[in-house]
């Protein structure tokens, strides 16, 4: 050892325990995870409900380990579409909204990469709101949806996969505007139908 060097001590496990250490309240690896694959049984809450206008929730994959969790996402997997940008949104002042949109041809997953927030979408004849407050769980939006983000927590991140790269004419800034194109693009077969006329 060389003088000034820091000792830290490391308990190694025999595989035939890796089950059986426990944590300082006693609670064993085995006994933290649940019957359900990638789960644990204390971190177990359930996902968000609905299928508002046209969206869902996605529930994605976790690795759980003593050491943190991990979650991936991979195009055409997980997300019905293949992904050509990722952005997020981040220290959003208290009171403050995101969104106010809707895309003619892009598909997005918005996830709550930390810290929680609102999600209201519309299709011009049905609202949903989703509380986001998990990174396993991602919100789908499919083309012709409106969309406004707001209630954001302290330090919350808000990512977002999506299935194509930018373009200022995939969107509709406008309500009325997109209303239209939507009715328009219903008509023509391209938007799916409201959910209240399916």
């Amino acid at each position: 050892m060389h003088p000034g060097s820091l000792t830290i001590p490391i308990r190694v496990f025999p595989v035939s325990d890796v089950g059986a250490a426990a944590d300082d309240r006693g609670v064993t690896n085995a006994a933290r995870r649940s019957l359900i694959p990638g789960r644990r049984a204390t971190d177990w809450t359930a996902g968000p409900v609905g299928d508002g206008a046209g969206c869902r929730i996605i529930d994605l994959p976790r690795v759980t380990d003593p050491r943190g969790n991990l979650t991936f996402v991979e195009g055409k997997a997980e997300v019905p579409f293949d992904i050509k940008r990722v952005y997020y949104l981040y220290d959003v002042p208290g009171g403050e909204s995101r969104g106010g949109h809707a895309h003619r041809g892009l598909q997005q997953l918005i996830v709550a990469a930390a810290g929680s927030f609102d999600v209201v979408v519309g299709d011009g004849t049905t609202t949903a709101r989703f509380h986001l407050n998990r990174s396993y769980y991602g919100l789908y939006l499919p083309p012709f949806t409106w969309r406004e983000l707001g209630n954001f927590s302290s330090g919350s991140v808000c990512l977002v996969l999506a299935s194509q790269v930018y373009s200022e004419d995939d969107y509709f800034r406008d309500y009325d505007e997109f209303l239209s194109a939507r009715h328009e693009a219903e008509v023509a077969g391209i938007a799916p139908l409201p959910a209240t006329a399916r």
